[in-house]
């Protein structure tokens, strides 16, 4: 089941632009945005006092009403404390608007550390602001830096080339890499807010690793998984869990409550250190357990390899071994008769070698050959 929310018919024909067009002109009551506050020039919007669910990239917006969690409430007893604690982090998750503000100021507090020795505290715990401007470009703006206990960004002189009538739609994404307790976004009192509703087409659902998770993007927007969400038309759903992508049971039986246009099972560089045989049997019993639901198209991916694995034997033994399980798991259920299933390449990914931080956790270079290799397969299979 996905979230049950309008979505505006127009974006299917006239996209993000058109989308825009079709809000402003038919808001509903529930897009109308509440004032939570008012502090000098500015109204303040809590995104969980809203009439309905804005955030996007969420499967479960019913149940997660009030948090900024990936997974429901009810998956803590079912899970192991590592993914629930992850689930909490807000990968992938947005928040898109129209308005016709000059400025836009955003306040949250985050629960844990704000950076990591190989991410920038912009990846883990900051925000990333696009737009599209009147003839339909996407533009990116700069905020701020996550500083101290309450972290502050401000994203200015937004109108500085058009009208200051004119409405833009806004793409707000959130940490990558930590557990958001509140936020609030602040615009000037005479400007105009519509929240553009969770779309109920239905999404692209990624199951992987920190790679899938956001690490090692150096803004939010920057992960592959926020490319891919600004260039495919389509929702996704970032089910990336740090260290803890195991192809495991319990998480499938969540994603399995997800009707979806696409899985994606991206698990094998969290599935490295296991033997041949089972790595081959996760990956078959992880199709089957989909198929036992759904028909949807799943795609496999290779492991995307270490950049320095052609200096470390080690390592690329490694990665070559789990990528000869996986693929072999794939043509085994190909030859069972399963329908449906692609498979993404270590070639077909062709990571650069300066695309990584630490030999496995890309840059934003990086990033941008993952949703590259990404988009053109996708493409291929859903838009045939």
């Amino acid at each position: 089941m996905y979230i049950k929310y309008f979505v505006i018919a127009f974006m299917m024909i006239a996209g993000p632009a058109g989308a825009v067009m079709a809000q402003q002109l038919h808001p509903t009551e529930e897009d109308k945005a509440i004032v939570t506050f008012v502090k000098g020039d500015l109204n303040w919007y809590d995104l969980q006092k809203q009439l309905s669910p804005v955030l996007h990239g969420v499967a479960w917006n019913e149940e997660l009403k009030g948090t900024y969690g990936r997974l429901p409430l009810r998956a803590k007893e079912k899970v192991r404390p590592a993914v629930w604690s992850l689930s909490e982090q807000c990968a992938g998750i947005s928040v898109r608007f129209v308005t016709n503000a000059a400025e836009i100021k955003v306040i949250y507090q985050v629960s844990e550390k704000l950076s990591f020795p190989h991410m920038s505290a912009t990846g883990v715990s900051g925000l990333d602001l696009y737009t599209i401007d009147e003839k339909g470009k996407k533009l990116w703006s700069a905020g701020g830096n996550p500083l101290g206990d309450t972290i502050k960004y401000s994203f200015n002189k937004l109108n500085s080339f058009t009208d200051s009538s004119k409405k833009r739609e806004y793409q707000l994404f959130l940490p990558l890499y930590n557990h958001v307790k509140w936020m609030e976004i602040g615009l000037p009192k005479e400007a105009e807010l519509t929240w553009i509703a969770p779309s109920r087409e239905l999404p692209i659902v990624v199951y992987g690793t920190s790679i899938a998770q956001g690490a090692c993007a150096s803004r939010p927007g920057m992960a592959w998984t926020g490319i891919l969400n600004r260039e495919l038309p389509y929702p996704l759903i970032n089910l990336g869990f740090s260290g803890n992508g195991l192809l495991e049971k319990e998480v499938l039986n969540f994603i399995n409550e997800i009707d979806a246009r696409l899985y994606i099972l991206d698990c094998l560089p969290n599935l490295v250190s296991r033997t041949s045989a089972e790595i081959e049997k996760a990956t078959l019993e992880a199709v089957r357990q989909i198929r036992t639901l759904h028909q949807t198209p799943i795609l496999v991916v290779d492991h995307v390899g270490y950049t320095d694995g052609f200096v470390d034997k080690k390592k690329y033994d490694n990665y070559i071994r789990a990528n000869i399980a996986s693929k072999k798991a794939f043509h085994q259920l190909k030859k069972e008769g399963v329908q449906n299933i692609f498979y993404l390449t270590y070639e077909k990914i062709n990571m650069p070698m300066d695309g990584m931080v630490d030999g496995i956790h890309p840059t934003d270079y990086g990033m941008r050959a993952y949703a590259d290799a990404y988009e053109k397969v996708i493409r291929k299979i859903l838009e045939k």
